[in-house]
């Protein structure tokens, strides 16, 4: 709500092409006999995938599924990792235009659908994404919705965390039950 809706861009923001404010690449696949039970985290089209010896990523990037079932499906890697080709990386967004909290929420927000081609397998190419524009608000307004977004988490973890224990100690409460 912060922001409005990107179609609608209610605050009258700035509108830029997103290959104009990021460089979007696909890099190199591997296969899956390459991948390894550890070392850096692996992402895929849908997330981690496995691990491999070296990263091509050293901060956390968005990313955009480009192939298959989850299309268009907007996430955001951790540092140091190894994005594969199944997702194309908002690679070098320019840091004095964009955060990628707010990168990510804005193409999540807008969604991906109407740059999705092919026939027998959906895919997105980086020439779909040259007509894709975002309404990007000052910088310091995305870093507030940052800090928001961190502190949502934070409350969304904590109360994971306590539905968690409450499961973990009614099914004690339940096998005690049970014995007796």
């Amino acid at each position: 709500r912060r922001f409005g809706l990107p179609s609608e861009n209610p605050h009258n923001l700035k509108i830029h092409r997103l290959v104009d404010v990021c460089r979007p690449k696909q890099w190199p696949t591997i296969s899956s006999k390459q991948l390894q039970d550890h070392g850096y985290p692996v992402f895929g089209a849908n997330g981690l995938i496995g691990y491999f010896d070296r990263f091509n990523h050293s901060e956390s990037t968005v990313l955009v599924t480009c192939r298959g079932a989850t299309c268009g499906t907007v996430n955001i890697s951790p540092p140091n990792c190894y994005v594969t080709g199944n997702s194309m990386a908002m690679d070098d967004p320019d840091p004095s235009l964009l955060t990628t909290d707010y990168l990510a929420w804005v193409l999540r927000l807008r969604g991906m659908y109407d740059v999705i081609s092919g026939s027998a397998q959906p895919q997105i190419t980086r020439q779909g994404l040259e007509a894709v524009t975002i309404p990007v608000p000052p910088i310091e307004a995305q870093n507030e919705f940052s800090n928001e977004l961190m502190a949502v988490s934070g409350i969304s973890e904590s109360s994971q965390n306590t539905e968690d224990s409450l499961a973990h100690l009614t099914n004690s409460l339940a096998s005690a039950l049970i014995e007796n």
